[in-house]
């Protein structure tokens, strides 16, 4: 059998920290064993995997960091700042400033050629560079969507900006082979609105990875501690409901803690307070993976914050999944009729609530588990049947196969 030859393109060197190189990286993991000869290309340069790993380009850094504080002044200024920037200076995206360089390390591929190229965005500026490359080796290119462009509901810029994008996301996908998202209801919207092919490939989560981490439990007895790692985005993705929750409980902080670890969630700590349970919140910065891994295990309850609205529907966030993958139940606000609720009940993963009176009768019932037993049962084994990255990274396989035995060959 000839060769078989994929080249992933993404905005994030692969083999970063970041949460929007996770998904290329482990892509590029399991198709070099399902047996694909694999190089990613970023803003870093040519990342080469092997079954043995990867050979990351030098600089590339395990780093963590934490957005300041702003003041009320501070804050408008910098919103204002970047909505110039996002509307007037950044078109399509702000990768648009990163396809030149990516563009000069595609000469290190040297002699190498693919035989199907698949880039992942955002950011979609990354898309030419797939066409692009695409056009110079005479190879069909596919478009993976982590999120929506011009149909997300997480959109930053105007109407009359959201025209002209979608002119131009037409114009780019409609020469691609494939597109390919994370859920039905997504791809629905790129089938309905583009009118181009769009197969399902989900996030997943790394059994290995998980394991690799020396087990955290949960620590016998009360307090009740419930954890959320990631990101906040107010209005959308926002604790306020909990928090609400938590005040008509009336309960202490030996009774209740819930903590965050995150880039954006040191605000918290004042919100938590204004809603009278800054006792019971802590905050703290992003930890390494290895930590963060360990933290969802030890936790009683993991807490996932998406936005309660129909926008929504498609998105299932790739934290579920690691979330499933740590076997804790998991307590989610946001839109109870969308994909990742539907998972969670399907599943019998954990409950669905916004309402703070129904988030407040659901702490309680953990609360009286760990007082009665010490403990807050685990989620059964079977709950993650066909979720992890090799599964899906197994779709893309075929998907991909496809593609390439359709071409001529060279």
């Amino acid at each position: 059998m000839n060769e078989r030859r994929v080249l992933l393109i993404c905005d994030f060197d692969p083999s970063s920290p970041l949460i929007g190189s996770l998904r290329v990286d482990r892509f590029a993991t399991h198709l070099t064993e399902l047996g694909w000869s694999v190089n990613a290309l970023s803003p870093a340069g040519v990342t080469r995997y092997a079954v043995e790993g990867r050979t990351a380009p030098p600089g590339v850094r395990d780093t963590h960091y934490e957005r300041p504080v702003r003041g009320p002044l501070a804050a408008r200024i910098h919103k204002l700042l970047l909505a110039v920037f996002y509307r007037l200076v950044a078109f399509p995206d702000r990768g648009i400033f990163t396809v030149p360089r990516i563009m000069r390390h595609a000469d290190a591929l040297g002699p190498w050629r693919p035989d199907v190229i698949v880039v992942s965005g955002p950011p979609f500026s990354t898309y030419l560079v797939a066409r692009k490359l695409a056009r110079r080796y005479g190879v069909p290119w596919v478009a993976d969507y982590r999120d929506l462009w011009t149909n997300s509901t997480y959109y930053l810029c105007g109407p009359l900006r959201r025209r002209i994008d979608r002119v131009v996301e037409r114009r780019i996908v409609r020469t691609a082979a494939l597109t390919t998202t994370v859920s039905e209801p997504l791809a629905e919207d790129l089938r309905r609105d583009f009118g181009v092919r769009c197969a399902v490939v989900m996030n997943g989560f790394e059994p290995d990875e998980i394991s690799a981490v020396e087990r955290a439990t949960p620590v016998p007895g009360l307090p009740l501690r419930i954890v959320y790692t990631g990101e906040i985005y107010e209005g959308k993705r926002d604790p306020a409901p909990l928090f609400e929750a938590l005040r008509r409980l009336g309960v202490g902080p030996d009774t209740v803690q819930v903590e965050f670890r995150g880039i954006t969630v040191l605000p918290l700590q004042e919100q938590a307070a204004r809603a009278g349970v800054g006792d019971l919140v802590r905050v703290g910065p992003a930890l390494p993976r290895a930590e963060c891994l360990a933290l969802q295990q030890a936790s009683d309850v993991q807490l996932l914050l998406m936005w309660n609205h129909p926008g929504e529907a498609g998105i299932y966030s790739g934290k579920l999944f690691e979330y499933l993958g740590s076997g804790r139940p998991i307590l989610m606000l946001g839109y109870e009729q969308g994909a990742a609720a539907a998972l969670l009940r399907e599943r019998s993963a954990g409950v669905v609530v916004n309402d703070p009176d129904d988030i407040a009768a659901a702490v309680a019932g953990w609360i009286e588990a760990k007082r009665r037993t010490g403990t807050v049962p685990g989620t059964a084994s079977d709950v993650v049947s066909g979720l992890t990255r090799r599964d899906q990274a197994a779709v893309l396989s075929d998907l991909l196969e496809n593609i390439r035995s359709n071409q001529p060959r060279r």
